[in-house]
């Protein structure tokens, strides 16, 4: 348990660092808002295309069919929750739904599992990443458009995803890294040097980055909605990835423990910001990223102490 500690608490004081600052009003919102520029298009990315460089041979793809069939499973749940037990519409439940199964991959999953599991469990979470992408949002978007009755359109939706990837430095990273692996070559010492010093970077800043961004969070709203979404998030979900990863799926005991822990990740800022989209659920969706993201110190460092034993 003390060598979890030891990788727990290190991540979550940083966390508590960026938060104590933000509160504080140590570094303006622009600075915060830079920070996370920094963080999002150069040290994470720099991060990425190095481990899967290194690394694209140990990926092991059943994973992502294991993760998304884990956030199927979780989403229909949660919509049945969310419709019967608080009476939401559409476009609620799937924002109900999102924040029990949206994790936040890059600002905490790439710190946790990189630091906790190392290359070979990061390029696991690569994958996942991707797919978390790609899939995730135009469904999301999709069903709330559809309960709203704004009616986007088909062929809008699809264009405007493609763009969004496209452009994405996070995927764009990853697709560079596998083509570079993949053709045999090395870096240069000078540009190895680069991506070691800059993908160091990522982590500390990402969960500095990740306090601060939480301070323009508040607990409002229905409580009672609010902790079922973070049950479903910090409890559920996991619990469903590992009848998925051990049963269903059978994958490796590295993979099993990668899909585990991204699913146990709390719910991302995405779920807020898509909210504020739409201007819907705003308060409920905003308490469930801050109140699953100080529960997870407990929850990640208990589930990580089991999960490792097994490793």
């Amino acid at each position: 348990m003390q060598s979890i500690l030891e990788t727990v608490l290190p991540i979550f004081g940083l966390i508590l660092c960026g938060y104590l600052v933000g509160r504080k009003g140590w570094m303006s919102e622009e600075a915060i808002k830079g920070l996370n520029t920094f963080v999002f298009y150069f040290a994470i990315p720099a991060l990425l295309f190095r481990a899967m460089a290194r690394g694209p041979g140990l990926i092991e793809i059943s994973i992502v069919g294991a993760y998304m069939s884990a956030i199927f499973v979780t989403f229909v749940v949660a919509l049945g929750v969310s419709r019967l037990l608080f009476r939401t519409n559409l476009a609620e439940r799937t924002l109900f739904g999102m924040g029990s199964t949206f994790s936040n991959t890059v600002l905490l999953g790439i710190p946790l599992i990189f630091t906790a599991l190392g290359d070979e469990g990061g390029v696991q979470l690569m994958l996942i990443i991707t797919f978390h992408s790609i899939v995730i949002f135009p469904v999301i978007t999709v069903l709330i458009e559809l309960g709203l009755g704004a009616g986007q359109g088909w062929r809008s939706l699809a264009v405007n995803t493609v763009k969004a990837l496209a452009v994405n430095p996070i995927i764009l990273a990853l697709v560079a890294g596998i083509a570079f692996g993949a053709s045999g070559l090395t870096l240069p010492a000078p540009a190895e040097r680069f991506t070691v010093l800059l993908g160091s970077a990522a982590a500390p800043c990402a969960l500095f980055a990740l306090g601060a961004t939480l301070t323009g969070f508040t607990i409002a709203g229905d409580l009672r909605e609010t902790l079922a979404i973070v049950v479903m998030k910090l409890f559920v979900h996991p619990a469903v990835m590992a009848v998925m990863a051990f049963y269903v799926f059978d994958l490796t005991p590295l993979a099993a423990v990668v899909a585990i822990l991204t699913a146990a990740i709390p719910s991302g800022a995405n779920v807020f910001i898509m909210a504020r989209q739409y201007n819907i659920y705003l308060a409920r969706s905003a308490s469930a990223v801050l109140i699953s993201t100080a529960l997870s110190v407990v929850t990640l460092s208990i589930l990580l102490a089991v999960l490792k034993a097994d490793l």
